[in-house]
């Protein structure tokens, strides 16, 4: 059992203590902290009692930081309360299902910053070596979450992703042919036909297509702010895309593209809109089988960059997708010009 502390030691917080000294001359009896270290060393705190207080709270939390073992498992939790929420929509959804992924191999149970090597961020690509873009994405996003538990000094370690090559992954090169694109808006429905060609008219991703709102036309322009990347883009209604989005202003729905009860049209709903009428195609025209299933409707982005990167050149292409370098946009041009033969 431990000692008995002194009167004036009793209401005192944990690890501090005080000695009293009377003073030579006045005899005025005066108090001293301390804080006493694990190695019983003390650290003086002064004779001012709040003063004391508040050094020996941030000594505690040191204590506290120091014993407390700081796993994946805690990190991620912080970050997901503190960080995610302030990312677009979209990518608070990735990052959730990235860490799904990853605390399945690093919080079952939760693994130690301390003890997380580069052996174990290659084990985790070898494991989901069967979703190569899912096992990139998951470990980007782990790198971004250490390189966070810096920032919080939760670690001094550089993260174990450095060095370690990631799943090799090629880009997506389908170009969809005008006959192709042309079967299946034979199946498609008046909306999904309007949502195909102002897709492409506009070369927009799905999801900024479906939500475009009747505030986001005025003076004559289309405005979108792209929601994957916060990207200004302003479109001129003119010719095609002026005719089939000025008669839906008339319209009593705020919403361009809605779904049955006159509400936004969610991606979702577009999506099964488009494998029908994929479908009904496949079932006319089997010889182009292959083609019609390599076609999906995020394709039209990039039909609508190759296109116009060929006949308005690569910056033009750029500011249509909102791009901030060409680099970004030669990823989307799917075709190269046309070449004569020699002479």
């Amino acid at each position: 059992m431990g000692r008995h502390r002194e009167h004036y030691n009793q209401n005192l917080p944990t690890h501090v203590y005080c000695r009293n000294r009377k003073h030579k001359r006045t005899g005025k009896e005066i108090f001293y902290y301390f804080y006493r270290l694990p190695n019983g060393k003390e650290i003086s705190l002064g004779k001012d009692y709040n003063e004391a207080l508040i050094k020996c709270a941030r000594l505690n939390l040191d204590r506290e930081k120091e014993n407390k073992i700081i796993t994946f498992t805690l990190v991620a939790k912080r970050y997901t309360e503190e960080v995610i929420p302030t990312k677009a929509l979209h990518t608070q959804k990735s990052n959730i299902s990235s860490l799904n992924i990853l605390h399945k191999f690093f919080s079952d149970p939760p693994a130690p910053l301390s003890e997380i090597e580069p052996e174990h961020i290659r084990q985790f690509l070898d494991w989901k070596r069967s979703a190569p873009t899912m096992a990139n994405k998951a470990i980007s996003l782990f790198n971004t979450i250490w390189n966070k538990a810096r920032e919080w000094e939760y670690t001094k370690d550089l993260s174990p992703v450095y060095g370690v090559k990631k799943h090799k992954q090629k880009n997506r090169t389908n170009y969809v042919e005008n006959f192709v694109l042309e079967k299946v808006m034979e199946f498609a429905d008046q909306n999904l036909k309007d949502l195909m060609e102002v897709a492409y008219l506009t070369g927009q991703r799905p999801i900024d297509v479906v939500k475009i709102h009747k505030n986001h036309i005025y003076d004559g322009v289309l405005h979108f702010t792209q929601q994957k990347t916060n990207a200004k883009v302003r479109m001129a209604i003119s010719g095609r895309l002026a005719e089939i989005l000025i008669p839906r202003l008339e319209t009593t729905t705020n919403w361009l593209f809605h779904n049955k009860r006159g509400g936004k049209l969610s991606p979702n709903l577009l999506g099964y809109w488009f494998r029908n009428a994929r479908k009904k195609a496949i079932n006319k025209y089997p010889e182009l089988e292959n083609e019609l299933l390599n076609f999906q409707f995020r394709d039209l982005r990039a039909k609508a960059g190759t296109d116009t990167a060929l006949n308005k050149g690569i910056e033009t292409a750029r500011q249509q997708l909102g791009h901030t370098s060409l680099q970004m946009t030669r990823v989307y041009v799917r075709r190269d010009k046309v070449v004569s033969p020699t002479e």
